[in-house]
């Protein structure tokens, strides 16, 4: 079954060779729709910060003294500073309402969770085109209702929507270039999310309204509406659909706007291939969550990684919701958080590439759990360095992720590594709703400022802990199978500039067989193909795995998904 899987992605890939893998046409589509659809969203999630976060305050019944930003027993009035309005300074949701901000918060992380289910299932049935203009038309409706009527059901629904367009999106653009360019295509997307993450700040700054900021933060997805008839649906969605004719009919215009000379009838011939093939793929596949708990390996790798993308989306979304509290211009604390987005990028990925996973992924998670925990070492006075330390947790932690998606991949066989990464991405999303209910522990008082930090750099620490009882991926084979999973080496090395090393210690869920073995034949094997065990390697990695932020759920893998 895994030949044939591999033997039809590879009959699909050869047609994109064929006429093209990123020509013209492709490139067009790819950046406009980066610029109608992921512009959007970012502005959306950005923009999370400022109609639902929680501006500083202060105590002013007379007679009173409160710390900034801390509830007081005998306090009955505070009141905000003017940085910028939001539902919480609308309905003065502090102190003993506290938890009702936070919630709303949380709303819009499990919307995101049920838009996964809702949304994939209408992807799956009426295509990503279909999906795509579907949130698009949503997203701004929601957003608008959300600024007359009760808060509550808007931001679930805007996480729907939200969800969708960027997962939804994320599919078709890795299912409109060919194999060669899908790093590419997973990596320059990001450019555009820092984009529309630092137009919010801009707007935010210039417009201290929060339903102002929603009304025309909801304006550029409606402009996805101009190119209603220039984008194609999948490719690989309509093969797999048996709508040949429209799929041949793209891979035409493809070869044309590429200047490409193809015959017309091979084209055919080999889309009818990937029908055939994709067929005896849906037939055979049979998945069951119990698999990935079945055995020994499956069960420790499960709780981990689970437990890390728990970890990593607090970190991602409680620093974002941290941030007004801290020191500072708010606005430029705002938009060095998001603008960091950008170096951390192309550093995660050369030291992912010559390092390593495993190693560098605790290294990254601990630097970020520090980070957070140094705060108690601060001075009071010292407030600008608190801010530093958030700002540093944050970025490591968002490195983090970017190597999260493709560790997850790597460590799963192939029959179940779609249902592994849609269950370690609801993890995530609860991470994500329960995070501003322990942002909020910092208004309680005689409760440092600082406590929300506190726990989540320990949180964070014991993740990285706990990652290092995960094996090394990196110039390791993918497996195909559970059973391939148990009766594999593992390497519990590390990797020094793309060269595989000892362990420096031994773990216990290693047997000294498998060390002997992965660390010793194995790793002298390594070292002495290199160029075979990478091309090996390259072959297999999973480069369409999103690498960068949280905010992705990993889709449970339909026969169309795998053509």
């Amino acid at each position: 079954m895994a030949k044939e899987k591999d033997s039809e992605t590879h009959r699909i890939d050869d047609i994109l060779r064929y006429v093209g893998e990123f020509g013209l046409w492709q490139k067009f589509l790819y950046f406009s729709s980066c610029f109608l659809v992921i512009v959007p969203s970012a502005i959306q999630i950005a923009s999370l910060v400022f109609a639902t976060g929680t501006p500083k305050f202060h105590c002013v019944t007379p007679n009173v003294t409160c710390e900034e930003s801390k509830c007081c027993d005998n306090c009955t009035t505070y009141a905000f500073d003017k940085s910028f309005t939001s539902t919480v300074t609308e309905w003065n949701l502090i102190c003993d309402k506290k938890n009702i901000a936070a919630l709303v918060q949380s709303l819009f992380v499990a919307g995101m969770m049920a838009g996964s289910i809702f949304f994939g299932v209408i992807s799956d049935f009426f295509g990503r085109r279909f999906c795509l203009f579907l949130c698009s038309a949503l997203a701004p409706g929601v957003r608008f209702c959300g600024l007359f009527i009760i808060f509550y059901f808007p931001p679930l629904l805007c996480g729907c929507c939200y969800n969708r367009s960027v997962v939804g999106h994320y599919v078709y653009i890795l299912e409109l270039v060919g194999c060669s360019y899908r790093t590419l295509a997973g990596k320059v997307q990001d450019v555009f999310w820092v984009i529309g993450a630092c137009i919010t700040v801009m707007t935010a700054y210039l417009v201290r309204d929060w339903r102002q900021v929603l009304l025309i933060g909801s304006i550029p997805a409606g402009l996805f509406y101009l190119l209603w008839s220039v984008f194609p649906e999948s490719l690989r969605w309509l093969v797999a659909r048996s709508r040949l004719e429209s799929a041949h009919a793209i891979l035409m215009k493809y070869a044309d706007k590429n200047s490409v000379t193809v015959d017309s009838e091979t084209i055919m011939s080999m889309l009818e291939e990937c029908k055939a093939a994709s067929k005896r793929v849906a037939s055979e596949v049979k998945r069951s969550p119990l698999n990935l708990v079945r055995t020994p390996r499956l069960r420790r790798r499960t709780v981990i990684l689970c437990y890390n993308w728990l970890v990593l989306s607090m970190i991602f979304y409680g620093i974002m919701l941290y941030v007004p509290s801290l020191a500072g211009n708010m606005y430029l604390n705002i938009f060095l958080m998001f603008v960091s987005d950008l170096p951390h990028t192309p550093m995660a990925w050369i030291v992912f590439k010559r390092f390593g996973r495993r190693i560098p992924h605790c290294v990254f998670m601990m630097i970020s759990g520090l980070s957070c925990l140094f705060v108690l070492l601060v001075p009071e006075d010292l407030k600008g360095l608190i801010t530093a330390l958030a700002l540093i947790g944050r970025f490591f932690g968002s490195a983090s992720f970017s190597n999260v998606y493709l560790y997850s991949s790597e460590l799963y066989p192939t029959t179940i590594r779609n249902m592994a990464l849609g269950t370690c991405s609801t993890f995530s999303r609860i991470g994500g709703m329960v995070v501003p209910f322990i942002i909020a522990l910092a208004q309680l008082p005689g409760v440092s400022v600082t406590l929300p930090l506190v726990i989540l750099g320990i949180l964070t620490i014991i993740a990285a802990l706990m990652s290092l009882w995960l094996p090394e991926t990196l110039l390791s084979n993918m497996c195909e199978t559970v059973q391939e999973i148990e009766t594999s080496k593992e390497n519990y090395g590390f990797i020094w500039m793309g060269k595989p090393r000892p362990p420096l210690i031994s773990f216990p869920c290693n047997s000294a067989q498998d060390s002997n073995k992965a660390n010793g034949e194995n790793a002298h094997v390594l070292a002495e193909n290199p160029d075979k065990s990478q091309k090996g390697r390259l072959s297999e990695e999973p480069e369409d795995q999103k690498e960068t932020t949280p905010l992705t759920t990993a889709e449970d893998g339909s026969p169309e998904s795998n053509i």
